[in-house]
């Protein structure tokens, strides 16, 4: 069959790297079919590759911001929107599409299925159905599916020898090892003399056998508020990472006997009898040469980035805590002085890059063994001898540098480990009873496992090894594996008309407690990172002789535009700002730009609409954010009304406990300014509950005092939110 009849293209859009993940995935096991795939992100469109030349292609993107498709897609996307061509433009084209996303927000996977239609418009047809991911329950529920499926589609429309793909059940399991179940006896060895393990290709089966390895167990963090503590754990306390060989015997002395229930270090049946299907192990293909030129430096940051973004220097000029000492939650506001080249405005996020803990990254050098060589100057290589089709260096992996700096700066090792991981740690995995555990979490038979025990929990790498002590992994597979550091976003809360020279942010400082898998209690990634920072340098307001602010320290960021969350240009338009907690942050933006405004000339003989701010928090006393601005905003007649609710104070059923119920117990006024005056309604916060809260709480005002049908609502709302006079700016 001519080469070319086995060639498809495959295309990504990545935001935060799990797209460009999972089509690395799918390149790594094309060659294992005998496919041809040339791999290009969507950026690369016109330059590697044109659709229009094309016959078959696999599409991965994600969704991001309000439905819109990642930034790297950006051009992709408008340029195939404005194609006026006929319905049969690219009837050559057939595609495969998936689609990742999060349905705690309202435009779940919009830029996949947007792409979908579109593609379809133009004629293109689909030799392979459509998948929607959903990253609220887990991405691996669809995509695992979704990828097994593929290389059969694939195969049949190549006009290869594949199997009946009539139904999912009747797809044969190509390219994935079967483990079969070994038998443990009371002291945790193998009755069995050796692992047997099936490996079931297209083509036949064949077995190979792999020596039983000894039973030893010598070895050596978004703005989400899901482990908030009453205490409020920090990772000084409890099992700290000032304690690191206490917590290793801890784990070591834990014996699986101790409890009948599941756990992450312990499978029950029908799973622990089972035998199960492990992701194929990918061709190992990066080196570390320590032999090179010491006085080299190293880099913080890749040479070889192709970021779309442009990161800029911002110094930290003061820091606030906005909350009292008995608050549940830690909310800092930072102010950042910019440079001239740095542009925003109020509603936009700005992204902080961050760096891990340097006490949890010194933990992981030396479980992994490589603490003395921690600092001496490596240079990360391809190996010349890798089977891994088109290898080549990841783009947040710099070539010279230390391992201690890989870790610190470029590499997530907070973030659950993915399957592929866990795959490569069962190769260094020497007890069996560990490495059959390990082999469970990543089957497809222990999808329920791998949800409960990593990815609810988000256990950590250190966390998974730590667990199995007689796992000891090379550190280059794990550098091959482990994905990029990512920033964090956060909202500010500053006009750029009153403060041109500064940017305010503000956040919760994120405290995980130790349990549930999680060795040790730890603080979020970034916002651990700028509360260590802070207390470090005892941050408080500091001014210089010269009457200049004290410059604190250094961080690197880069914009974060949002098109749609922003103040409309006519300032007569009425404002219905709804954001408890930390999602009030924009909304300070907002009012001061709207205070410079009405101050200038420019709109002297303009009318200003109302604004209407709805906030929540649990204590007047303890976090009520930014209470002196919105009082003082207030009184100079910029905040029509301020309506609050105290979720801890709410004595009786009347007293408002969250947003929504203000929301509903000032319905007629909120239906005046949105019937009469075309007021636009901003939400801001969290993404599971608030948001969903108070859209249902609009439903509900709509159907009782307009008389509407629960249909007639919606569809109310969604014609709101299409005309972008209902926007959100949300996350989980």
């Amino acid at each position: 069959m001519p080469l070319k009849r086995k060639r498809f293209l495959l295309l990504y859009g990545s935001q935060t790297g799990q797209a460009d993940a999972i089509t690395e995935e799918i390149l790594d096991n094309s060659a294992a079919h005998g496919l041809e795939c040339e791999r290009h992100c969507l950026s690369q469109a016109e330059k590697k590759f044109t659709l229009e030349k094309e016959t078959c292609v696999v599409i991965v993107t994600s969704t991001t911001g309000d439905g819109e498709p990642p930034e790297t897609a950006l051009k992709f996307f408008r340029r195939l929107k404005k194609k006026t061509h006929s319905s049969d433009y690219l009837s050559h084209l057939n595609y495969a599409l998936l689609g990742l996303g999060d349905s705690n927000y309202t435009n779940f996977c919009n830029a996949g299925k947007t792409l979908d239609k579109r593609l379809e418009e133009l004629g293109a047809k689909r030799f392979y159905l459509s998948g929607w991911a959903d990253d609220a329950v887990g991405l691996e529920q669809v995509v695992e599916p979704w990828i097994e499926g593929l290389f059969p589609a694939l195969l049949k429309f190549l006009s290869f020898n594949c199997p009946d793909l009539s139904g999912t059940s009747q797809i044969t399991e190509i390219c994935e090892i079967e483990v079969e179940r070994s038998h443990f006896d009371k002291d945790g060895e193998s009755s069995d003399k050796k692992i047997e393990t099936k490996i079931t290709e297209s083509n036949g089966h064949f077995k190979e056998k792999e020596s039983q390895a000894k039973n030893t167990t010598d070895s050596t963090e978004p703005n989400s508020d899901k482990f908030e503590s009453e205490s409020s754990s920090t990772i000084s306390n409890g099992k700290g990472l000032n304690e690191t060989e206490d917590l290793v015997k801890h784990i070591e002395g834990i014996t699986l006997e101790e409890s009948t229930e599941p756990s992450l270090r312990k499978s029950i049946a029908p799973l622990c009898d089972a035998a199960v299907t492990v992701p194929l192990l990918p061709a190992a293909y990066l080196s570390i040469n320590f032999d090179i030129d010491q006085d080299m430096k190293p880099s913080l940051l890749p040479s070889n980035s192709s970021a779309v973004t442009t990161i800029s220097e911002a110094t930290v000029i003061r820091t606030d805590i906005l909350t009292s000492k008995e608050a549940l939650k830690k909310t800092l506001r930072l102010r950042l002085k910019i440079g001239e080249e740095f542009e925003y405005q109020p509603g936009d996020s700005v992204s902080v890059y961050c760096q891990n803990e340097e006490k949890e990254v010194e933990m992981l050098l030396k479980r992994l063994n490589v603490l003395d060589k921690a600092d001496i100057i490596c240079q990360i290589e391809l190996m010349k001898d890798t089977k891994k089709a088109k290898a080549a260096i990841p783009l947040h992996i710099p070539t010279i540098t230390t391992l201690r700096t890989l870790f610190t700066y470029n590499i997530d090792i907070r973030e659950p480990p993915k399957k592929a991981v866990i795959r490569q740690l069962v190769e260094g995995t020497t007890n069996p009873q560990e490495k059959r555990r390990l082999q469970e979490l990543c089957s497809k038979q222990g999808m329920g496992d791998y949800t409960s025990f990593i990815r609810n929990p988000e256990i950590s790498i250190l966390d998974l090894l730590l667990a199995f002590p007689s796992c000891n992994p090379d550190v280059d597979r794990l550098i091959e594996s482990l994905p990029k550091l990512q920033p964090r976003p956060y909202s500010g809360c500053s006009s750029p008309l009153k403060t041109p020279q500064h940017l305010d942010i503000a956040f919760n400082v994120i405290n995980i407690p130790e349990g549930d898998g999680r060795s040790f209690a730890r603080q979020g990634v970034c916002t651990g990172m700028l509360d260590r920072v802070t207390n470090q340098n005892q941050i408080r307001e500091e001014t210089a002789e010269d009457g200049t602010n004290t410059e604190i320290f250094q961080l690197q960021i880069s914009a974060r535009p949002n098109q749609y969350f922003r103040l409309p240009s006519d300032v007569s338009i009425p404002l219905i700002l709804i954001g408890p907690g930390t999602g009030v942050a924009p909304f300070v933006g907002f009012l001061q730009h709207r205070e410079m405004q009405k101050n200038s000339a420019e709109f002297a003989d303009q009318a200003f609409g109302e604004i209407f701010l709805f906030f929540g928090c649990r204590n007047r006393s303890q976090d009520f954010l930014f209470k002196e601005e919105l009082m003082r905003l207030q009184k100079v007649d910029i905040l029509s009304k301020l309506y609050v609710s105290f979720s801890r104070e709410a004595i009786s059923q009347e007293d408002p406990k969250y947003v929504q119920d203000n929301i509903k117990s000032n319905a007629e006024q909120v239906l005046q300014l949105i019937y009469n005056q075309k007021a636009v309604i901003y939400v801001c916060g969290d993404a599971k509950n608030m948001a969903k809260d108070v859209n249902q709480t609009f439903m509900k005002i709509l159907q009782e005092k307009k008389e509407m049908t629960e249909s007639e609502a919606k569809s109310f709302i969604t014609k709101m939110r299409l005309e972008r006079r209902y926007l959100e700016d949300v996350w989980t």
